[in-house]
């Protein structure tokens, strides 16, 4: 899916970019035939094209009757600007839709009437086209050659605007090749362009192409950073299909960190945006994102919903890749399930479209052949004239060999020398939070020790010797508890309950009115010989209490539930106190504990996927932000379900 957005953005780089300089080109050519009618009439064919295509592109041809009328108007008229800018459009509607063999004819029509007219703004202009169709097909050595020839053509005649188009498709091609280093590079050149000009646009999707590079190295807070700043550049020249893209690209950044809610929120703002518009391709990227998100984030039946429907757009509008991507989504999905057989049926699907797109490729290849062959005819000559260059050049190159096989052997040494120490520090990191938990299972809370024996000191003072009695024997028994389970690390769903009971019966006698707990537990848990974690509930059970349902007095419910989630178990601390958010805003010192109660826990899961090569989940928030009427906090557990086997 991160290569059908990639590719839209591309297309959209070379096609707004490439409007405001050809309204500049069909003034100076109306200058000269200003005095024609037949120029004003093609013009106004042109533009009437624009704008029933950009509202019905679905129903019309790329190469519609206006632009027919008008190109036999043009060639009889010799308007060879006009005539460019016909073939140039009808190459660029032809490539957004898939019809690669069709868009190079018409962009090698285009480049004909450029060199004839030896216009170095048209050859400039269409060779990067040509270079987008390239990159398309994936035909990438191409493309760098069609990009580079634009570059030179460019920089010959100060042409920043192509200079900067042509940069950016360099960077386009390095990152198709994963050289994401130089695709930084180039993106950076062409955005300090784009600034320099005051384009807009050319710093909304430079700022994007660098944030695709960060998210494809996993450096994903850099990558939210460059998306939220194109994001700002779109806002201001009110792109609507620029933000949608924004939106997309965020929410799969927040995919990726795992923060499905967040990505969500981008993800349907970008479908929202795309419903509106109307765009079939958009609406159908939108659906996969989201079924997508829903399949990373283990809610399969909310994952087929979406995929369905971008299934079905992509079927209507004949978008063959985008297909397949919900196709195999699909299939993954049902697998999920455990509906093997409609898996295996939309596998297939998702390799027929796949198949069918490469056969696409294939006949392009085949148009291609014969220019291809007069290509090498033309360079066989050149090569005959200059043999001698070619000479000096090889011994250049050899050099140059020879050169970068040192370099490469010294990176090589140098990686592997960095891998063994980072592999070191990994080891003796992985060691030392094994430590740090033992350590947090081997002790109770020192403030929870506290305030238990501040409580027994009250009742023997008051000479209350029933609930001092109590008091000690429940402490002692969660006490032995506790020591016991220090030395596992897992201990039975029925031991970590009975030490929760424990601990709330003590923490009830603390209270007057005593607060309310609940406990929960699927049966077919027990049943099942679950292991948890030990203690791994109790600080955020502690925190309810603390910071949450003591400060309100009188009323308050904490709710703890252990629950079967497919294949994890999902554990769930809610309470009806303060809230997180307010308790953070009034209470430092209590922020401090939770930010440190929080990073412990993280590392601990952490510990458990490493161990179990599963994943989990641990999310905490307010529950005002849900819904406005309610109060209190929830924790939230999901953890791989482990048995215990005699």
């Amino acid at each position: 899916m991160r290569k059908t957005i990639g590719l839209i953005t591309f297309a959209l780089l070379f096609f707004a970019c490439s409007d405001p300089k050809m309204e500049q080109n069909e003034v100076s050519s109306a200058d000269i035939t200003s005095l024609t009618p037949d120029s004003l009439v093609v013009s106004h064919l042109i533009q009437k094209s624009k704008e029933t295509y950009n509202s019905q592109h679905k129903e019309i041809p790329p190469f519609d009757d206006f632009l027919k009328e008008a190109e036999e108007l043009a060639s009889k008229g010799q308007m060879n600007h006009l005539l460019f800018d016909i073939y140039n459009l009808v190459g660029k509607r032809c490539r957004n839709k898939s019809f690669y063999a069709k868009a190079m004819s018409f962009h090698n029509n285009a480049l004909f009437i450029a060199e004839e007219m030896d216009d170095p703004y048209l050859m400039a202009e269409i060779y990067n086209q040509i270079g987008t169709v390239y990159r398309r097909i994936d035909e990438n050595a191409k493309a760098l050659d069609m990009h580079m020839k634009s570059l030179l053509i460019a920089e010959a005649n100060l042409d920043s605007f192509h200079i900067s188009s042509a940069i950016n498709g360099m960077g386009n091609v390095s990152y198709n090749l994963n050289r994401n280093l130089s695709a930084i590079e180039y993106f950076q050149r062409s955005l300090d362009i784009s600034r320099k000009m005051n384009n807009k646009l050319g710093m909304a999707i430079n700022t994007n192409n660098i944030g695709d590079v960060y998210q494809k190295i996993n450096s994903l807070d850099s990558a939210l950073f460059y998306h939220f700043e194109s994001l700002d550049y779109n806002s201001q020249i009110n792109s609507r299909i620029g933000q949608t893209i924004c939106y997309n690209s965020i929410g799969s950044v927040y995919t990726s960190k795992k923060q499905y809610r967040l990505a969500l929120d981008y993800l349907f703002k970008a479908l929202e945006a795309n419903l509106e518009s109307g765009d079939g391709m958009y609406i159908s990227i939108s659906y996969t994102n989201i079924g997508k998100t829903y399949l990373d984030d283990n809610h399969p039946d909310d994952a087929i919903t979406y995929l369905n429907k971008a299934l079905d757009q992509a079927i209507s509008i004949g978008s063959k890749y985008t297909a397949e991507e919900a196709s195999k989504y699909l299939s993954q999905a049902y697998e999920l399930k455990g509906m093997y057989k409609k898996a295996l049926e939309y596998n297939q699907l998702s390799t027929e479209y796949r198949d069918s797109t490469l056969n696409e490729k294939n006949i392009f290849h085949l148009t291609m052949a014969e220019d291809d062959y007069q290509n090498i005819l033309r360079k066989l000559q050149m090569e005959e004239l200059s043999k001698q260059t070619v000479l000096q050049k090889t011994m250049l190159s050899k050099q140059k060999f020879y050169f970068i096989i040192a370099i490469i052997i010294i990176v090589v040494i140098l990686f592997i020398t960095f891998l063994i120490i980072y592999q070191t520090r990994l080891r003796n990191r992985y060691r030392t939070l094994k430590f740090q938990q033992r350590l947090l299972r081997s002790q109770m809370n020192p403030h929870f020790i506290f305030n238990a024996l501040s409580a027994i000191q009250v009742f023997i003072l008051e000479n209350d010797m029933t609930k001092s009695s109590r008091f000690l024997s429940d402490f002692s028994k969660l006490m032995r508890q506790v020591l016991r389970s220090s030395n596992y690390e897992y201990i039975s769903i029925t031991e970590e309950i009975e030490i929760l009971q424990y601990y709330l019966n003590l923490q009830q006698l603390r209270f007057s009115p005593p607060f309310k707990y609940h406990l929960e537990v699927d049966e077919e848990l027990k049943n099942m010989n679950v292991l948890v974690p030990p203690m791994l509930v109790q600080p955020f059970v502690e925190n309810s209490i603390e910071h949450g349902l003591k400060p309100i007095g009188n009323g308050g419910e904490i709710f703890i539930r252990f629950m079967k989630r497919n294949k994890g178990i999902e554990i769930e601390v809610e309470d009806n106190g303060l809230g997180i958010d307010y308790t953070n805003n009034i209470n430092k010192h209590g922020k401090k504990h939770e930010s440190m109660a929080l990073k412990i826990t993280k590392e601990r899961l952490d510990i458990i996927e490493k161990d179990t090569k599963l994943k989990t989940i641990f999310e905490v928030y307010d529950k005002r932000r849900k819904e406005v009427n309610q109060q209190g906090t929830i924790v939230r557990f999901v953890l791989p379900l482990l048995q215990y086997n005699k």
